[in-house]
Order: structure tokens, then C-alpha cells, then sequence
């Protein structure tokens, strides 16, 4: 059994592909973030007393996310490109739609060990809310709150240590062009 231990440490790199998208872009200005994966507890009682246990993931659930995101990136996961506008103009409200994505991450430990993560279904699953604060010393950072969904293979969240990746193929192309697929064995 391998007894080394990974504390995620460093989350250098997110990645955001929207659905329909050719190319994700891979976002190197991350503050935080926070995952919750849901689970189903099922029991079983004898005479009014818990026997038995089994806690059962459900392949959903959220991450919150702080980050300065590319603006064009912003508004397509928000839906606030609405046809009927001028160019240049971006709307928010009953025509927009959140568009479902991909995200991937890449995160070191506080020995440089990476790590990579991807979760395959998301959308935002909270309406905008930036702070504009007059004379501050910082610029704020977009907070997100990214629903996680399962994929086809009941999956809503896939990690590897990067030195465990035979397949270097996988590694290079985890950030930019992770699918589901690509992690299966095949016969």
C-alpha cells in the first residue's frame, strides 16, 4: 500500500471549456477553492437501532471557486451573449442561459508533486455577484459557486497524481483536452 501522502497545497491552473467550445481555457489567476462531492447514506436498523451502514457517492455536488476570469469566458458561462444586442453589448437576465462546462485543475502539494483533477458536467449554479469597493488596495476576484454533475460513466469528479499517469499522452493533454473517454480502458 502506498503510504505517501498529497495535501492539496497549490491550485495553479483551471481550465474552462464550455460546452460546443474547440479549445478550454486554461486560467492561471486562482485565489481558492473549496469542493463538496454529495453522498447517499443508506441504512439499515434492527428494532429502531442503526446495524448498518453504506454511504454511497452520487457522483454530484459543488465547488466554489475565486478567480480572475478572461472576460469573454465570463459571459459565455453566464449566457449573456443574447442575440438582438449591438455589438460590444452583453445582457443578463430572462434570455440568458447558463451554459454547461468542463473544468480541469491543476494542483501541487507543498513539495511540488502534482496533481491533476477534472470535473466533466458543471454549470454556475448561482446568478452574478462581484463587490466593487472604492480604494482598495486589491482587486477583487469573482467568486463562483460551479455545480457538479455526473458524466455518462456516473463520474462528476476524476483526480490522478501525475507521477502515477503511464500514459504521458494523458498528462500533457489533461488541462486542454481532458474527456472522459481518454481516462477508460479500452480493450
Amino acid at each position: 500500500m502506498d503510504k505517501r501522502v498529497f495535501s492539496d497545497f497549490e491550485l495553479d491552473q483551471w481550465g474552462i471549456k464550455p460546452e460546443g467550445a474547440e479549445a478550454t481555457t486554461v486560467v492561471e489567476c486562482v485565489g481558492s477553492c473549496e469542493e463538496e462531492m454529495n453522498t447517499r447514506i443508506i441504512t439499515k436498523k434492527c428494532r429502531g437501532v442503526v446495524k448498518k451502514k453504506k454511504v454511497k457517492p452520487t457522483g454530484d455536488g459543488k465547488y466554489k471557486i475565486t478567480v480572475h476570469m478572461p472576460w469573454a469566458v465570463y459571459t459565455e458561462l453566464f449566457g449573456m451573449n443574447v442575440d438582438g444586442l449591438v455589438e460590444g453589448v452583453k445582457a443578463y437576465g430572462t434570455n440568458s442561459t447558463h451554459k454547461n462546462f468542463s473544468s480541469t485543475m491543476h494542483i501541487t502539494d507543498e513539495d511540488g508533486v502534482e496533481k491533476y483533477k477534472a470535473y466533466p458536467n458543471c454549470v454556475i449554479e448561482t446568478g452574478l455577484a462581484r463587490k466593487i469597493e472604492n480604494g482598495a488596495e486589491e482587486v477583487a476576484e469573482v467568486e463562483l459557486e460551479v455545480s457538479v454533475m455526473p458524466d455518462e460513466y456516473g463520474n462528476g469528479l476524476y483526480e490522478a497524481l501525475a507521477d502515477e499517469l503511464k500514459d504521458e499522452n494523458i498528462a500533457d493533454t489533461w488541462m486542454t483536452a481532458f474527456t472522459p473517454e481518454m481516462v477508460q480502458v479500452t480493450a
